[in-house]
């Protein structure tokens, strides 16, 4: 089959690697009609989670059709049209039993390499997925493509994060940095009872697909703070997204951050250490959740708002190429020419 692979940075080749097969009696084989290239894959792909095993398939986001089962797998039949969440976990050990499917003693990631599980990526005409039961997510005949792609991965990094915000009916929330997931935490911020969501970027094209969302655009700059408070009357945002996932971002929510808010961080921290002005949200008496996204735990949840046309994912698509193009397709990502990117296989 056909895949995106990644023999060192920045050089992204697509060749011809071996074809899945099913290893455990949990597994099934997903045939990938389309995938997608998130954020965090950049990481990998600028060198900075490591390296990976060549000519071992890249990404985590996908939507396909089950092509083959192993004898324990009972929730999905062969043909089922399917996402699925971007890590695999048993559902069976203390964790998962208790529904904290990111803290599963199995857990592996998809397309990251050794230090994070080693399973092959979606980024690819076909993928094995373990724990089948778990980790995939059926797609409803009402929703396409593109939206139920990003189910499994950006649409509930993005709801997880706004849940665990503690919003309240009537606040006024701010979301640090307008990437997809930002984008998407737009949405659901209003979804959730917001009032008003104010917009934080750096980048004039994301600042007005906020607007167009109904939300405040602001710069993130050095008057970005100072703004918030003008239009919260002085107080700073009851509840704060930060979906970048860097030592910038993180001070600006909390420089943002209204007394005794909370901080939700849905962007992906690379960096070991960073410094963080615990002086300051010590004294404005600051709640911090950060974590990865329980995909099982609020699929269904995000799927429901997909299918009743609440959220729409499928509006952050800006390119749809093929999976051939995967090149070209990182590159424009990198450089921010794009804000999602859809790749199709050639199957599809």
């Amino acid at each position: 089959m056909k895949a995106l692979t990644l023999p060192r940075p920045e050089t992204i080749v697509y060749e011809e690697v071996c074809d899945p097969e099913l290893v455990y009696p949990t597994d099934a084989i997903i045939r990938v009609r389309a995938t997608a290239i998130c954020g965090s894959d950049l990481h990998l792909y600028h060198g900075r989670t490591g390296t990976l095993s060549v000519p071992m398939p890249i990404g985590h986001e996908y939507v396909g059709v089950v092509e083959a089962t192993g004898t324990s797998v009972r929730k999905f039949q062969v043909g089922a049209r399917v996402t699925g969440s971007f890590f695999s976990s048993c559902g069976n050990c203390w964790a998962c039993a208790r529904g904290l499917f990111t803290q599963c003693e199995a857990l592996q990631l998809f397309g990251f390499g050794p230090r994070l599980g080693n399973l092959a990526g979606t980024q690819a005409e076909r993928v094995r997925i373990p724990y089948a039961d778990v980790t995939l997510i059926a797609v409803p005949d009402d929703v396409s493509d593109e939206a139920g792609l990003t189910v499994g991965d950006i649409a509930s990094t993005a709801y997880f994060a706004v849940d665990r915000a503690c919003i309240r009916p009537g606040d006024v929330v701010a979301v640090v940095g307008l990437g997809p997931v930002g984008l998407l935490a737009v949405e659901l911020a209003y979804i959730f009872g917001a009032a008003q969501v104010l917009a934080l970027d750096l980048v004039p094209d994301r600042l007005t697909q906020a607007r167009q969302r109904g939300a405040v655009p602001i710069v993130a700059n050095e008057n970005a703070e100072h703004i918030v408070r003008d239009v919260t009357r002085g107080r700073g945002a009851d509840a704060v997204i930060e979906a970048v996932g860097s030592a910038d971002s993180l001070a600006l929510a909390i420089r943002v951050a209204r007394g005794f808010a909370t901080i939700s961080s849905a962007g992906v921290f690379t960096e070991g250490k960073i410094p963080v002005a615990m002086a300051r949200a010590f004294a404005k008496d600051l709640t911090l959740r950060a974590g990865m996204c329980n995909v099982p735990a609020v699929a269904s949840a995000v799927m429901s708002l997909v299918q009743k046309g609440r959220l729409h994912p499928e509006r952050l698509f800006t390119h749809h190429l093929t999976l051939s193009d995967g090149e070209r397709a990182y590159q424009l990502f990198s450089e921010r020419k794009a804000l999602k990117v859809l790749l199709r296989t050639a199957s599809s």
